[in-house]
């Protein structure tokens, strides 16, 4: 019998940093069937991320609002959410009765998020322009920087006088030259085989630095066909987006991460197309999620492994009105960031931006 832990359709599943209001409400199930919860001994929620666990919540028996109905509802206080970064979290709930510990969910965990409030991110990023706009900005800034006057030559100095020379010391006699060394030996092999470098080289091959592959600024309307790989536009909607071909290595892990809230009676769904070197097609991984009966905010993660011929990939899915997008190298799902192109750092644009004024020029 396997043990399943779900939020309730009605539980938010993200929270707001300095948001004390909102609670999680999470089922213990058997098969999905709600456990009884009424004459436990002690609840504990587990919390970790992707580096492993991080800490426990207790929670009162007693307190349950209704336990026959195996519902577990996590409070997060002020203290909680200001140890906890923003980023994506682990839940695991133990139960301990007279015949022993059971843990919820018995395959996995269950995941929610943490977000920055506006206060919080305190301006970090400016996701509105592109590298590309901030060069433009600093050509029309340059433009408005008037060149000085040529300044007056100095006077040429006093030449020094010339110092003494010192005396020649006395050379020391030459060593005997050492016997040559033998020629040292690397058992490269075993070195690469060695499980400790194993270890780290899976490591270094599943845990990409996170960066997001994926640019929300050059992607166009439009799914991926999945016989031909084109890109079809005669029946799209605005809710369906396609990637501009992106560039990755054959024979290797990439992960594609989707968020969203999909509207009642609605659906997600994604494609990941890869092409040669040439684009042409070579195949395409598809995936649909469940139509929801209200308004549901979802999560879906993919690891897909290209083939040896696969120069690019393209993404297309569909979207709503509240959606994140991110597409990494490796096979660990990361937390979400943008597209290096598609932001820049407040506190570097305002330097730069000071350094103009400074100058006599203006960046507005």
């Amino acid at each position: 019998m396997e043990k399943t832990l779900n939020f309730t359709d009605t539980s938010p599943r993200t929270v707001k940093i300095g948001d004390t209001t909102t609670s999680f409400t999470l089922i213990c199930g058997n098969d999905n069937i709600a456990v009884d919860l009424a004459h436990v001994n002690s609840i504990t929620v587990k919390l970790g991320n992707a580096s492993g666990y991080l800490k426990s919540i207790t929670i009162d028996p007693t307190s349950l609002a209704n336990p026959a109905a195996g519902q577990v509802t996590i409070a997060f206080n002020s203290d909680l959410l200001n140890s906890l970064p923003a980023g994506r979290y682990a839940i695991e709930v133990w139960v301990v009765n007279s015949t022993g510990t059971s843990i919820y969910p018995s395959n996995g965990t269950v995941s929610f998020t943490i977000t920055n409030n506006i206060q919080s991110t305190n301006g970090e990023t400016i996701t509105t322009i592109t590298f590309d706009d901030f060069v433009e900005e600093l050509n029309k800034a340059a433009s408005t920087i008037a060149k000085g006057d040529k300044g007056d030559k100095g006077d040429k100095g006093d030449k020094g006088d010339k110092g003494d020379k010192g005396d020649t010391g006395i050379q020391g006699p030459k060593g005997d030259k050492g016997d040559k060394g033998d020629t040292g030996t690397v058992d490269n092999a075993g070195l690469t085989a060695a499980p400790a470098f194993v270890n780290l080289q899976t490591q270094v091959n599943n845990s990409a630095v996170g960066t997001n592959l994926f640019s929300q600024s050059t992607a166009t309307s439009g799914y991926i066909n999945d016989g031909t790989g084109n890109v079809d536009s005669s029946s799209s909607s605005s809710n369906e987006i396609v990637s501009d071909y992106i560039p990755v290595s054959a024979s290797s892990a990439y992960t594609f991460q989707m968020w969203g809230t999909t509207p009642s009676g609605k659906n997600y769904w994604y494609g990941i197309g890869q092409y040669d070197s040439n684009k042409k097609f070579i195949l395409r991984s598809f995936g649909s999620g469940n139509t929801q009966p209200t308004e549901t905010t979802e999560y879906m993660s993919k690891t897909i492994t290209t083939t040896s011929a696969t120069a690019y990939v393209r993404v297309s899915f569909r979207k709503y009105d509240d959606f994140k997008a991110k597409l990494e190298e490796g096979s660990v799902a990361t937390d979400w960031c943008p597209n290096p192109t598609e932001i820049l750092t407040k506190s570097d644009y305002a330097k730069i931006k000071a350094a103009i004024v400074a100058l006599g020029g203006s960046l507005s």
